[in-house]
């Protein structure tokens, strides 16, 4: 490696900060670059020379002999403080002759992917000029705001919070890992730079109130495709009937949305999987191969909380002036937009739109948090959710006791309310059953603290009892002084002993609980496929009991690609049943949980992320979170800042974002095809159908 450094200048490209005015202020303007980094020290393998341009930006040219190479740019003076900004670029050329995906991480000291960093990502095409955005977050202590904003995750001051550290006045670096289809690269007219001004001085005009106008929008912000009147969203939806009502699926469609024309195997009249040639599927009712390209949250259940926050609304209808818009202290501005829309009788039109937007843009699942009308006419598969932690969790956050009666009552009483309406119901494709249960807390520890009658507590203490006899060869073996098994309430932090017997007790527990679930699953709809429980993270004793138990291991994985984390090696199928991308650039100030600079990144990392799923032998679908923006004033919450995220397929009005729907479509197109090639290189791929196949949508 080797580092060049460049001049130690900063210059500002606009000479004042964001002003008050009568014109909304346009996203695109608050994004542009306003304070241009060129204290720049420059780190690049040997292959790759670095040059100032004759324009004064940086050039990253040479050979690639492994098509990809990783380049650390850092400012000479040793850290970088871009606290008084909420956004970083580094706007790039490509005038390679391949595809470039760059990853880029703004590094705190000791970053890691998920720890101290903030990271983004990018996919340019030969030719293009490209942004490589860091909407950032920082901590909640950084925050100036007044507390009318905190229940907010993103506040009009440009603060976004995230549950990933990062510090913003410390940054030691910013790395960016280049991949390529080619072995030369030229990257040209480099510029790093910052924007979007931060907090409440720097942002006079949008920290005024009301925040949210009459359609629940960012009022102060102008930006592609916003609404301002009710003509306007009846104009749309007018034109989008007419375009849809000559619309087709994708070729490849059957009616469930399976394998037309692929492989014809054995039919039961319900879902099913197989493992087919070497790969794992979905098999629908029909007999077809079927690979699950879904989003979660289908419907229109975005409120936010009015109570106590009433002065950062234009508009607060009574419980009765727009349908079910108000609902005691929550507004729901999606449903009081349809209202205007489709007027009174807005529902059956609006689920009627649903289901043919989902077909046009090669959707063939509506996933989890859905409105459950949605499945009463069946034209798209479903895959229903229940939840059992809620009525109560000792193991750890949202982990009920599987050894009580109760939490086996919860189950089936919750599994028989889909009984009547799901049992004998072809399009359901299988159920989920909880969400992200914390299996990597302490679950043993929690289970000998609770109280000496709790089942799990006695289940733990049972097994030890009969590996190790008395009371003495447990504590030789964990380097541990209990004086009874009833004060074997603690476990010891460092002890090899304990760290062994841990991983086989959280066996234990995760056994019991997958093998409840799944014996009444067999049970009540013994038609239907046994999703799991949308683990995030969990030990691999706990995978493992989930795999032996599960139809389907389902799993929520927010990263760029989901080969680098979705569970490999139990011959089991998964499905990735939660990711996103979100972005900055559309009036929702929170950018979700992994976030791009705009639009076009948002739909190619959309399309990345699936394609490299469906060329997996052990993945067999994707579910997309969520179909709608959430509120921009937050989704309610207890505790902490609420979500509100630019994430949708539609935003607030329902008004489609075509960048995103049009990439969908064309994905869906050859999906198919695809999952049966062999050693498909996904860069190669994407470079292909981008090249031949521009996207459908234009910029709104």
């Amino acid at each position: 490696m080797k580092t060049n450094i460049f001049s130690i200048t900063l210059f500002v490209l606009f000479s004042s900060l964001i002003k008050g005015g009568d014109a909304p202020i346009q996203v695109e303007d608050l994004l542009k670059p306003h304070l241009q980094l060129k204290d720049i020290a420059v780190t690049a393998p040997a292959s790759v020379q670095t040059t100032l341009s004759s324009t004064g930006n940086l050039r990253l040219s040479g050979e690639l002999p492994e098509k990809s190479c990783t380049v650390v740019l850092k400012s000479i003076a040793g850290t970088w403080d871009i606290s008084a900004f909420s956004y970083f670029r580094v706007d790039i050329t490509n005038r390679s002759d391949g595809i470039v995906w760059l990853r880029g991480r703004l590094d705190n000291e000791g970053a890691l992917d998920w720890q101290d960093s903030s990271s983004t990502q990018a996919y340019i095409l030969p030719g293009e000029r490209a942004t490589l955005g860091f909407p950032f977050q920082r901590d909640q202590s950084a925050d100036d705001t007044p507390a009318l904003y905190y229940p907010m995750g993103a506040r009009p001051n440009g603060f976004r919070y995230h549950w990933m550290h990062f510090k913003p006045e410390d940054v030691r670096a910013c790395r960016l890992v280049i991949r390529s289809t080619s072995t030369k690269l030229d990257l040209a007219d480099i510029e790093v730079s910052l924007a979007q001004p931060f907090g409440i001085a720097a942002n006079p005009k949008l920290m005024e109130l009301p925040y949210l106008d009459r359609f629940g929008q960012v009022r102060q912000l102008g930006w592609p495709g916003k609404t301002h009147s009710e003509a306007e969203l009846v104009a749309r939806a007018k034109k989008e009937a007419a375009t849809t009502a000559t619309a087709s699926s994708p070729k490849a469609f059957n009616r469930y949305g399976g394998w037309a024309d692929g492989p014809q195997l054995k039919a039961t009249g319900f879902f099913r999987t197989e493992k087919y040639k070497g790969r794992w599927w979905f098999v629908d009712p029909e007999g077809r191969l079927f690979f699950s390209h879904g989003a979660n949250s289908i419907g229109f259940e975005q409120p936010t909380s009015v109570k106590g926050r009433e002065s950062l609304f234009s508009w607060i209808p009574t419980e009765s002036d727009i349908g079910d818009a108000r609902k005691k202290d929550n507004l729901n501005f999606m449903i009081a937009n349809l209202h205007r829309t489709f007027g009174p009788d807005w529902r059956s039109q609006a689920y009627d739109r649903v289901h043919t937007r989902l077909r046009q843009w090669g959707m063939n699942t509506i996933g989890a948090w859905s409105d459950p009308a949605l499945y009463k006419n069946p034209k798209t598969p479903y895959t229903p959710i229940l939840h059992v932690w809620r009525g109560g969790n000792p193991l750890g956050k949202n982990v009920a006791d599987p050894f009580s009666t109760e939490f086996e009552k919860r189950v089936e009483e919750g599994l028989r309310t889909f009984q009547a309406s799901v049992a004998s119901d072809p399009w359901c494709l299988g159920v989920f059953i909880d969400n992200e249960l914390t299996w990597y807390e302490n679950i043993v520890g929690n289970a000998l603290a609770g109280d000496l009658d709790m089942p799990a507590r006695k289940a733990v203490v049972a097994v030890l009892q009969e590996k190790y006899a008395t009371l003495e060869k447990l504590n030789a073996a964990w380097a541990t002084q209990y004086e009874s098994w009833d004060t074997l309430k603690t476990t010891p932090a460092d002890s090899a002993g304990f760290a062994e017997d841990r991983k086989e007790l959280e066996r234990l527990i995760g056994a019991r609980y997958y093998k409840v679930c799944h014996n009444l699953m067999r049970k009540i709809l013994p038609n239907h496929l046994y999703l799991g429980s949308r683990i995030h993270k969990a030990p691999l004793a706990i995978m493992e009991e989930c795999a032996r138990y599960c139809d389907v291991v389902s799993v929520n994985r927010y990263m760029p690609l989901p080969s680098a984390g979705v569970p490999t090696g139990f011959d089991k199928p998964a499905l990735v049943a939660e990711f996103h991308f979100g972005a900055p650039d559309r009036g929702v100030p929170g950018v979700g949980l992994t976030f791009v600079g705009d639009q076009l990144q948002r739909s190619r990392a959309y399309a990345a992320y699936v394609l490299d799923a469906v060329i997996q032998p052990d993945v067999i679908g994707t579910h997309w979170f969520a179909f709608p923006d959430q509120s921009a004033a937050a989704r309610p919450t207890v505790g902490k800042p609420g979500e509100n995220y630019q994430i949708g397929f539609v935003d607030v009005t329902d008004t489609p974002y075509p960048e995103i729907t049009s990439y969908s479509r064309r994905l869906a197109e050859v999906m198919y095809p695809l999952a049966e090639q062999e050693k498909v290189d996904l860069l190669h791929l994407l470079e292909t159908i981008w090249r031949t196949q521009p996207p459908l949508g234009k910029k709104r």
